[in-house]
């Protein structure tokens, strides 16, 4: 049945997730050859937290002076179209199609990322419940599990839980985001068996401050996991403060 999957493919193109062109895979050629071009012109960034640094430099300064509670950051790419117009039509359009792109785009430009990757256990950064019930989906695991892992590696997506806050992230700075993200993130039910002297890797669609990954990696390593990577679609420009 591939011959008539491919034929099919042809017959009735996707739109493109980024141009809204008709074609045969959610992200077009065009649009990928963009997406590259802008990739190759970021320059070199922190081992730790990707932010940008100057070439003499291995590890920023900020992460210098104090560590965050995660080892590493890999992203795909900053928070620039022509990307985050797909990513809100993900969140806020359930056009989850896009989710399935974000991954075939991961999958492209991080083979040997996923190739090389040991950690044991693979989460998604969680939704509060009343975001969960509002939008219907967790649109970071939507991606998570389509990312092309070793076999080795467990997918729980309910391993963690996100306890209501009342303050909106989006608009705070980096102090007013890591006030707010004390004690937000709680291990379900036997969690901490899971996690115990293990490799855990976070998933997340967008990276600003750091506050939020920076919090869930505390309450992963206070509970006994050995080492805390994250990969997240967008990594934010140095903010302002």
């Amino acid at each position: 049945m591939r011959w008539f999957s491919t034929v099919t493919q042809y017959l009735l193109p996707l739109l493109c997730m980024v141009c809204e062109n008709p074609q045969a895979k959610i992200v077009c050629h065009a649009c990928r050859k963009r997406i590259a071009i802008n990739r190759s012109q970021i320059g070199p960034s922190c081992a730790v937290c990707a932010l940008p640094i100057k070439p003499h430099q291995s590890i920023c300064t900020q992460c210098e002076e104090e560590r965050p509670a995660f080892d590493r950051v890999v992203y795909l790419d900053l928070y620039q179209e022509p990307l985050r117009h797909p990513l809100h039509l993900l969140k806020y359009q359930k056009r989850l199609a896009c989710a399935s792109g974000f991954a075939l785009l991961w999958n492209i430009f991080h083979q040997h990322t996923l190739k090389t990757c040991d950690a044991d256990v693979l989460i998604p950064v969680p939704l509060s419940p009343k975001k969960l019930a509002a939008r219907g989906f967790n649109q970071v695991w939507e991606i998570a599990k389509q990312f092309d892992l070793p076999k080795s590696i467990r997918l729980i997506p309910n391993l963690v839980i996100c306890q209501e806050t009342h303050t909106a992230q989006a608009g705070l700075n980096r102090a007013e985001r890591t006030a707010s993200m004390h004690e937000r993130f709680a291990l379900n039910g036997g969690g901490a068996s899971v996690i115990r002297g293990q490799h855990i890797l976070i998933i997340d669609d967008v990276m600003t401050t750091g506050s939020t990954i920076h919090s869930l990696a505390a309450t992963l390593k206070q509970s006994g996991a050995k080492q805390v990577s994250a990969w997240t679609i967008f990594r934010t420009p140095p903010w302002k403060s």
